[in-house]
Formats: structure tokens, C-alpha cells, sequence
């Protein structure tokens, strides 16, 4: 008994400390604030995880206008820190700019669903963007 004892009380600490797995596809919304182009764009996320770090594509859209960016990050807790870093494709307006944003997402879970929600601020390389909130669902894989 007491060895079964001291195996719980060893084996306990690992599984609370067990970090959980940013990884995959992850869609929902994006909301920018009174002011901004519009206030409500498809977001999606693509996200690697290797240990604390975190790379990716983010993908932003409103009818025919979107952006696919590079990013990076980092992960602290349940909370994933994210940078994009670079356009790799995009249509937008001439009188447009895009805005790389900075986000702390925050995973949780509803029900069976993984949810990543916070804010957003960004910047254009001239100003500052309008910042808002993001909401993503993690897709299930399928076969």
C-alpha cells in the first residue's frame, strides 16, 4: 500500500504539470472594435507546437479580402502568445493596410470542444490598428 502510495503522490505532480497540445487547426472569429474596416472577419489559425514554442499561419478574411501570414510564439500556461511576422499571400483594397497583429490566447474547454479566446492589438508599420477579440474552436481531424 504505501508503495502504491508513494507512486500517486510521485506520478501526480507530472500529469498536473502535462502541457497541453496547441497544435492543429483552429477557426472562428475575429472582432475589431467600433472604428475599424468591419467589426466581425473569419480567423483561422494553423499552429505547430515544439515543446514552448509555437509556429504557424494565421488566415484573415471579410468577402473577398484576406491575408495568410507567417507567426510565431510562445506558450506560458494556457495561455499561447502570438506574433505574425509576414505576408505570404494576400487581395486587398489600394486604400488598404494590413495589420500584423499580436495576440494571448487563452485554452480552454467547453463541453468536448478546445477553445482559444483573448485579445488582439496590432500594427501597421505606420499606426496603430484597431485592436479587438478573437474566438476559435480547435477542427477535429477527419479521416
Amino acid at each position: 500500500m504505501k508503495l502504491w502510495l508513494a507512486f500517486a503522490l510521485f506520478a501526480l505532480p507530472l500529469g498536473a504539470s502535462a502541457q497541453k497540445d496547441f497544435s492543429g487547426v483552429w477557426k472562428g472569429t475575429l472582432t475589431q472594435e467600433s472604428g475599424g474596416f468591419a467589426p466581425v472577419y473569419e480567423f483561422e489559425l494553423y499552429l505547430k507546437q515544439k515543446g514552448n514554442t509555437v509556429t504557424g499561419r494565421s488566415y484573415v478574411a471579410i468577402g473577398s479580402i484576406y491575408a495568410v501570414m507567417d507567426l510565431k510564439g510562445f506558450l506560458d500556461g494556457n495561455t499561447v502568445h502570438l506574433t505574425e511576422t509576414n505576408i505570404v499571400q494576400n487581395w486587398k483594397r489600394e486604400d488598404m493596410e494590413w495589420c500584423y497583429k499580436k495576440a494571448d490566447l487563452t485554452l480552454y474547454t467547453s463541453g468536448k470542444q478546445l477553445k482559444l479566446e483573448g485579445p488582439w492589438t496590432g500594427n501597421t508599420g505606420e499606426s496603430e490598428c484597431i485592436p479587438g477579440k478573437i474566438y476559435l474552436k480547435k477542427e477535429v481531424p477527419r479521416a
